[in-house]
């Protein structure tokens, strides 16, 4: 585990995003969705490749703040910027040696699940307390 979460830092291509629970930060060469939850909740989805060939995916409530993001590629993304201030809680599971090729967090404040391996990862990040109502996490990529 501790290769995954070392992975994550190596692939860093550059932070161009907010972290899961900051204000959302432009974006060069990214596109934004604007949706709305089956409730009538509005929220923004953006989405970007990294030259990586992973595709980021921020979901950003109508405040302007992050309250998701996902993720799917060949290399993982710079977690620490993409978790921003919950990246400890990430670091803290895979050192407490919880799971194999995978690494859960699932709390009541936040939710990260992020597994792989070389060549495919993915991963999910979301605030259960901030989601807009009617925002199901089941359906992040």
């Amino acid at each position: 585990m501790k290769r995954f979460v070392a992975a994550s830092l190596l692939a860093a291509c550059g932070a161009g995003w907010a972290g899961l629970g900051d204000p959302a930060a432009p974006a060069a060469g990214a596109t934004a969705s604007s949706l709305r939850t089956p409730s009538g909740a509005a929220y923004t989805q953006v989405q970007r490749r990294l030259d990586s060939g992973t595709t980021l995916h921020e979901f950003v409530d109508a405040a302007g703040t992050v309250f998701a993001v996902a993720w799917e590629g060949p290399f993982l993304p710079d977690l620490r910027g993409l978790l921003g201030r919950h990246f400890q809680a990430l670091t803290a599971q895979e050192a407490a040696g919880r799971g194999r090729g995978a690494v859960a967090v699932q709390r009541p404040d936040l939710v990260i699940v992020s597994a792989g391996r070389m060549g495919a990862f993915h991963g999910q990040a979301w605030l259960p307390r901030q989601l807009p109502a009617g925002f199901d996490p089941r359906t992040l990529p």
